[in-house]
């Protein structure tokens, strides 16, 4: 049980208007997408069919070149896969802003109302995890389109689409980002745990029970003092 308490004391912030383990769900968040949007691997393609691998930060300047080899290579990418990954890279900033703007009312504790009911509801979390949704269902409409644009050009050949490290790091952005809005749901319905705790503490120290508030000696009777009445005066005589 002591365990415990402490366990609960660590994760109950004690300032409602600032949760620092909220913020660090967002900032692991942020850091987690921007590492998936540098040059890992988003899309690998195996059987020397086209090029190896596909990374988001290729499209950030992707176009299009008349060369033969280019042509080549890039046969799986068409102009349908190009703008579903700059759509993925849009919406990969869309989770990063949600994030950071979680991570920056977490921090700074402002009690605007709007404020307050965004960082008690986890809605930028909600947000973030919605986008991320979003980008992995891009990507798996994206897996689809390369491999129909395979199949049209290489039929008798062996080939496979398969997720890289930068879509998993997304996929762990996302999982995190819900981990922080079960605990800010959790701490939503129990917003002042720690001052139950020192209520409880208070009792412990009165040994549970009211003898400090009924005490067993009774009170004084009230003593109404005796009234001293002053000799009339003469009656009037005129």
């Amino acid at each position: 049980m002591t365990c415990w308490h402490n366990f609960r004391q660590i994760l109950t912030p004690k300032n409602e208007d600032v949760n620092f383990i909220s913020a660090t769900f967002h900032l692991v968040t942020i850091t987690l997408i921007s590492m998936s949007m540098v040059d890992l691997n988003w899309f690998v393609i195996s059987g020397n069919v086209c090029v190896p691998y596909l990374t988001l930060g290729q499209f950030f300047w992707f176009g299009y070149n008349n060369s033969p080899a280019f042509s080549d290579e890039y046969k799986c990418v068409t102009p349908e896969t190009v703008n579903l990954m700059r759509i993925t890279i849009l919406l990969c900033f869309m989770a990063i802003l949600f994030a950071l703007f979680g991570y920056v009312i977490d921090i700074i504790g402002s009690k605007n109302l709007v404020y307050r009911l965004s960082r008690r509801y986890a809605v930028p979390g909600t947000c973030a995890v919605f986008w991320i949704m979003a980008i992995i269902s891009l990507s798996y409409y994206t897996i689809l389109l390369m491999e129909d644009s395979l199949a049209s050009h290489y039929s008798k050949s062996y080939f496979n689409v398969t997720y890289g490290l930068g879509f998993y790091l997304l996929a762990s952005a996302g999982i995190n980002s819900s981990i922080g809005i079960i605990y800010n749901l959790i701490l939503s319905h129990n917003p002042s745990g720690y001052q139950r705790d020192d209520d409880a503490c208070i009792l412990e120290t009165s040994d549970n029970d009211l003898d400090t508030f009924n005490s067993p000696t009774p009170p004084p009777p009230y003593h109404i003092p005796p009234l001293h009445y002053s000799i009339a005066p003469p009656p009037y005589t005129p």
